[in-house]
Protein backbone atom coordinates (compact mmCIF):
# COMPACT_ATOMS: atom_id res chain seq x y z
CA UNK A 1 0.00 0.00 0.00
CA UNK A 2 1.06 3.68 -0.91
CA UNK A 3 1.52 6.26 2.36
CA UNK A 4 -0.28 8.41 2.58
CA UNK A 5 -0.20 11.56 0.74
CA UNK A 6 -1.56 14.80 1.56
CA UNK A 7 -3.52 16.95 -1.36
CA UNK A 8 -4.72 20.11 -1.32
CA UNK A 9 -7.64 21.56 -3.73
CA UNK A 10 -8.17 25.60 -3.75
CA UNK A 11 -10.35 27.99 -5.56
CA UNK A 12 -7.90 30.79 -6.56
CA UNK A 13 -4.33 31.32 -7.72
CA UNK A 14 -4.09 33.77 -4.45
CA UNK A 15 -4.53 30.88 -2.17
CA UNK A 16 -2.79 28.40 -4.19
CA UNK A 17 0.46 30.49 -3.60
CA UNK A 18 -0.19 31.01 -0.09
CA UNK A 19 -0.49 27.24 0.48
CA UNK A 20 3.07 26.93 -1.35
CA UNK A 21 4.54 29.16 0.90
CA UNK A 22 3.11 27.38 4.09
CA UNK A 23 3.62 23.68 3.46
CA UNK A 24 7.19 22.59 2.66
CA UNK A 25 7.81 20.40 -0.15
CA UNK A 26 4.49 20.78 -1.80
CA UNK A 27 4.34 19.52 -5.48
CA UNK A 28 1.89 21.07 -8.11
CA UNK A 29 -0.30 19.02 -10.19
CA UNK A 30 -3.09 19.46 -12.46
CA UNK A 31 -3.91 16.92 -15.38
CA UNK A 32 -1.95 13.63 -13.26
CA UNK A 33 -1.66 12.65 -16.97
CA UNK A 34 2.11 11.35 -16.18
CA UNK A 35 1.16 9.81 -13.00
CA UNK A 36 0.85 6.69 -14.17
CA UNK A 37 4.22 5.28 -15.27
CA UNK A 38 7.74 6.61 -15.62
CA UNK A 39 9.79 6.61 -18.62
CA UNK A 40 11.29 3.27 -17.94
CA UNK A 41 7.69 1.54 -17.09
CA UNK A 42 7.85 1.63 -13.39
CA UNK A 43 5.03 2.71 -11.37
CA UNK A 44 5.17 6.89 -10.28
CA UNK A 45 4.08 7.31 -6.49
CA UNK A 46 2.39 10.36 -5.63
CA UNK A 47 3.94 12.92 -3.92
CA UNK A 48 3.60 13.00 -0.04
CA UNK A 49 1.79 16.43 -0.47
CA UNK A 50 0.05 17.30 -3.46
CA UNK A 51 -1.51 20.41 -4.63
CA UNK A 52 -4.10 19.95 -7.45
CA UNK A 53 -4.14 23.32 -9.46
CA UNK A 54 -6.37 22.46 -12.91
CA UNK A 55 -9.62 23.97 -12.55
CA UNK A 56 -7.97 27.09 -11.47
CA UNK A 57 -9.87 30.05 -13.34
CA UNK A 58 -6.67 32.27 -13.35
CA UNK A 59 -4.68 29.38 -15.02
CA UNK A 60 -7.17 28.93 -17.94
CA UNK A 61 -6.82 32.17 -19.70
CA UNK A 62 -6.15 31.67 -23.19
CA UNK A 63 -5.13 35.79 -24.88
CA UNK A 64 -4.68 35.74 -28.27
CA UNK A 65 -2.58 39.00 -29.93
CA UNK A 66 -0.82 39.72 -32.98
CA UNK A 67 2.39 38.80 -32.07
CA UNK A 68 1.62 36.31 -29.65
CA UNK A 69 -0.63 33.76 -27.58
CA UNK A 70 -0.79 33.43 -23.95
CA UNK A 71 -1.69 30.41 -22.38
CA UNK A 72 -2.88 29.86 -19.06
CA UNK A 73 -0.79 26.65 -17.56
CA UNK A 74 -3.93 24.68 -17.01
CA UNK A 75 -5.49 25.23 -20.21
CA UNK A 76 -6.26 21.44 -21.50
CA UNK A 77 -4.50 20.54 -24.74
CA UNK A 78 -8.10 19.83 -26.59
CA UNK A 79 -8.63 23.49 -25.37
CA UNK A 80 -6.00 24.51 -27.82
CA UNK A 81 -6.93 22.29 -30.61
CA UNK A 82 -10.45 23.94 -30.52
CA UNK A 83 -8.85 27.28 -31.30
CA UNK A 84 -8.14 25.78 -34.55
CA UNK A 85 -4.81 26.22 -37.17
CA UNK A 86 -5.92 29.72 -38.34
CA UNK A 87 -5.39 30.87 -34.58
CA UNK A 88 -2.45 29.40 -33.62
CA UNK A 89 0.79 28.30 -36.18
CA UNK A 90 -0.01 24.98 -37.99
CA UNK A 91 2.84 22.96 -37.14
CA UNK A 92 2.07 23.39 -33.38
CA UNK A 93 -1.34 22.98 -33.84
CA UNK A 94 -0.01 19.54 -35.20
CA UNK A 95 2.25 19.48 -32.19
CA UNK A 96 -0.80 19.50 -30.07
CA UNK A 97 -2.55 16.72 -31.86
CA UNK A 98 0.84 14.15 -31.50
CA UNK A 99 0.22 14.26 -28.44
CA UNK A 100 -1.82 10.67 -27.08
CA UNK A 101 -6.00 10.24 -27.69
CA UNK A 102 -8.38 13.01 -27.62
CA UNK A 103 -9.33 11.38 -24.10
CA UNK A 104 -6.06 12.33 -22.50
CA UNK A 105 -5.77 15.54 -23.96
CA UNK A 106 -8.96 16.04 -22.14
CA UNK A 107 -6.85 15.86 -18.80
CA UNK A 108 -3.24 16.97 -20.20
CA UNK A 109 -2.34 20.75 -19.46
CA UNK A 110 0.30 22.74 -21.62
CA UNK A 111 1.71 23.44 -18.52
CA UNK A 112 2.07 19.98 -17.50
CA UNK A 113 3.69 18.79 -20.64
CA UNK A 114 6.38 21.84 -20.51
CA UNK A 115 7.06 20.73 -16.85
CA UNK A 116 8.09 17.20 -16.77
CA UNK A 117 11.92 17.10 -15.56
CA UNK A 118 13.07 13.60 -16.46
CA UNK A 119 12.00 13.79 -20.54
CA UNK A 120 11.15 16.55 -22.64
CA UNK A 121 7.72 15.79 -23.88
CA UNK A 122 6.20 16.51 -27.15
CA UNK A 123 5.20 20.30 -26.41
CA UNK A 124 9.27 21.56 -25.66
CA UNK A 125 10.70 21.02 -28.99
CA UNK A 126 8.11 23.74 -31.07
CA UNK A 127 8.16 26.00 -27.86
CA UNK A 128 11.85 26.10 -27.36
CA UNK A 129 12.44 26.72 -31.24
CA UNK A 130 9.60 29.65 -31.31
CA UNK A 131 11.63 31.11 -28.06
CA UNK A 132 8.47 30.88 -25.64
CA UNK A 133 8.83 32.23 -22.43
CA UNK A 134 7.36 30.75 -19.08
CA UNK A 135 5.67 33.22 -16.31
CA UNK A 136 5.89 31.91 -12.56
CA UNK A 137 4.41 33.16 -9.34
CA UNK A 138 4.77 32.36 -5.41
CA UNK A 139 3.31 34.27 -2.72
CA UNK A 140 6.18 37.40 -3.56
CA UNK A 141 6.51 37.81 -6.58
CA UNK A 142 7.00 36.77 -10.67
CA UNK A 143 9.53 35.79 -12.61
CA UNK A 144 9.87 35.00 -16.03
CA UNK A 145 12.12 32.54 -17.53
CA UNK A 146 12.80 32.53 -21.44
CA UNK A 147 12.16 28.18 -21.44
CA UNK A 148 15.89 27.85 -23.18
CA UNK A 149 16.47 28.69 -19.44
CA UNK A 150 14.02 26.60 -17.88
CA UNK A 151 15.54 23.61 -15.97
CA UNK A 152 12.67 23.07 -12.89
CA UNK A 153 10.26 25.35 -11.49
CA UNK A 154 11.48 27.56 -9.00
CA UNK A 155 11.10 26.29 -5.23
CA UNK A 156 8.09 27.67 -3.83
CA UNK A 157 6.39 28.82 -7.38
CA UNK A 158 3.93 27.28 -9.53
CA UNK A 159 3.71 27.92 -13.49
CA UNK A 160 1.20 30.39 -14.45
CA UNK A 161 1.64 31.40 -18.15
CA UNK A 162 3.20 30.25 -21.14
CA UNK A 163 4.35 33.08 -23.45
CA UNK A 164 4.54 31.98 -27.25
CA UNK A 165 5.70 34.00 -29.50
CA UNK A 166 3.97 34.19 -33.26
CA UNK A 167 5.29 34.83 -36.67
CA UNK A 168 4.86 33.99 -39.83
CA UNK A 169 7.59 31.42 -41.01
CA UNK A 170 8.37 30.43 -44.83
CA UNK A 171 9.02 26.81 -43.16
CA UNK A 172 7.37 25.33 -40.18
CA UNK A 173 8.25 21.68 -39.66
CA UNK A 174 6.71 19.17 -36.97
CA UNK A 175 8.54 15.58 -36.25
CA UNK A 176 6.97 13.49 -33.52
CA UNK A 177 9.02 9.84 -32.88
CA UNK A 178 8.53 6.92 -31.08
CA UNK A 179 5.62 5.41 -29.91
CA UNK A 180 2.27 6.67 -30.73
CA UNK A 181 0.06 6.84 -27.00
CA UNK A 182 3.26 6.92 -24.53
CA UNK A 183 6.37 8.61 -23.51
CA UNK A 184 9.45 6.10 -24.24
CA UNK A 185 13.32 6.79 -24.30
CA UNK A 186 12.78 6.75 -27.88
CA UNK A 187 10.05 9.60 -27.71
CA UNK A 188 11.31 13.14 -29.33
CA UNK A 189 10.12 15.81 -31.17
CA UNK A 190 12.25 17.92 -33.94
CA UNK A 191 10.91 21.74 -34.48
CA UNK A 192 12.51 23.37 -37.74
CA UNK A 193 11.40 27.00 -38.60
CA UNK A 194 13.01 28.85 -41.39
CA UNK A 195 12.28 32.49 -42.58
CA UNK A 196 13.43 32.87 -46.48
CA UNK A 197 12.96 35.84 -48.68
CA UNK A 198 14.01 36.69 -52.32
CA UNK A 199 16.44 33.48 -52.38
CA UNK A 200 18.18 33.67 -48.98
CA UNK A 201 17.67 32.84 -45.64
CA UNK A 202 16.99 35.39 -43.07
CA UNK A 203 16.31 33.55 -39.79
CA UNK A 204 16.27 29.79 -38.50
CA UNK A 205 15.40 28.30 -35.50
CA UNK A 206 15.83 24.55 -34.71
CA UNK A 207 15.06 22.38 -31.92
CA UNK A 208 15.37 18.53 -30.96
CA UNK A 209 13.77 17.38 -27.81
CA UNK A 210 13.51 14.40 -25.73
CA UNK A 211 15.36 12.46 -23.44
CA UNK A 212 18.04 15.35 -24.90
CA UNK A 213 17.44 18.66 -25.60
CA UNK A 214 19.44 20.39 -28.26
CA UNK A 215 19.56 23.79 -29.37
CA UNK A 216 22.15 26.23 -30.77
CA UNK A 217 21.62 29.66 -31.82
CA UNK A 218 25.42 29.85 -32.77
CA UNK A 219 24.77 26.82 -35.24
CA UNK A 220 21.58 28.75 -36.89
CA UNK A 221 23.44 31.87 -36.90
CA UNK A 222 26.22 30.46 -39.17
CA UNK A 223 24.13 29.62 -41.92
CA UNK A 224 21.71 32.46 -41.68
CA UNK A 225 22.26 35.17 -43.98
CA UNK A 226 23.16 32.46 -46.51
CA UNK A 227 21.80 31.92 -50.47
CA UNK A 228 19.33 29.33 -50.70
CA UNK A 229 19.46 26.36 -51.73
CA UNK A 230 22.38 25.40 -49.69
CA UNK A 231 25.52 24.04 -51.45
CA UNK A 232 26.83 20.74 -50.21
CA UNK A 233 29.78 22.39 -48.80
CA UNK A 234 27.73 24.34 -46.25
CA UNK A 235 24.97 21.48 -45.71
CA UNK A 236 28.06 19.28 -44.39
CA UNK A 237 29.54 21.58 -42.48
CA UNK A 238 26.21 22.66 -40.49
CA UNK A 239 25.70 18.77 -40.42
CA UNK A 240 29.12 18.38 -38.65
CA UNK A 241 28.02 21.37 -35.85
CA UNK A 242 24.94 19.80 -35.27
CA UNK A 243 26.82 16.00 -34.93
CA UNK A 244 29.82 17.70 -32.60
CA UNK A 245 26.46 19.53 -30.58
CA UNK A 246 24.78 16.68 -30.01
CA UNK A 247 27.95 15.27 -29.01
CA UNK A 248 28.95 17.70 -26.09
CA UNK A 249 25.32 18.12 -25.04
CA UNK A 250 25.41 14.19 -24.30
CA UNK A 251 28.64 14.29 -22.86
CA UNK A 252 27.35 17.25 -20.33
CA UNK A 253 24.35 15.51 -19.26
CA UNK A 254 26.29 12.70 -18.05
CA UNK A 255 23.72 10.16 -19.28
CA UNK A 256 23.52 7.64 -22.35
CA UNK A 257 21.37 7.63 -25.05
CA UNK A 258 20.06 4.96 -27.34
CA UNK A 259 22.19 6.00 -30.81
CA UNK A 260 19.44 5.99 -32.96
CA UNK A 261 18.39 9.18 -31.49
CA UNK A 262 21.01 11.39 -32.86
CA UNK A 263 20.65 9.34 -35.99
CA UNK A 264 16.89 10.63 -36.18
CA UNK A 265 18.10 13.73 -35.37
CA UNK A 266 21.19 14.06 -38.04
CA UNK A 267 18.35 12.97 -40.38
CA UNK A 268 15.67 14.72 -39.65
CA UNK A 269 17.88 18.21 -39.91
CA UNK A 270 19.57 17.12 -43.20
CA UNK A 271 15.85 16.39 -44.60
CA UNK A 272 15.28 20.01 -43.52
CA UNK A 273 17.58 21.59 -44.89
CA UNK A 274 16.82 20.26 -48.01
CA UNK A 275 13.28 21.78 -47.73
CA UNK A 276 14.95 25.22 -47.88
CA UNK A 277 14.47 26.72 -51.60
Amino acid sequence: MDAKTDTFFVSSLSEALQQLKNIPDLKVLAGCTSCGKSIDGTRIKLPPSSLFVKHLPELQTIERRERYVEFGSAVSLNRILELGKKRIPAFFYEAVSSVASHNIRNLATIGGNICRTDHKMSLFAPLLAMDAKLEFKSAAETLQIPLSKFTAVPEGFLLSKIHMPVQDWTTALFHRLGPAYEISPLSVSFAFLADTSKGFLGDMSIAFCGPISVKSREMENSIIGSRLPLTHKEMDSVLEQASQMYDNEAVQSGKKYPPILKEQYINLLHYSLKMLL
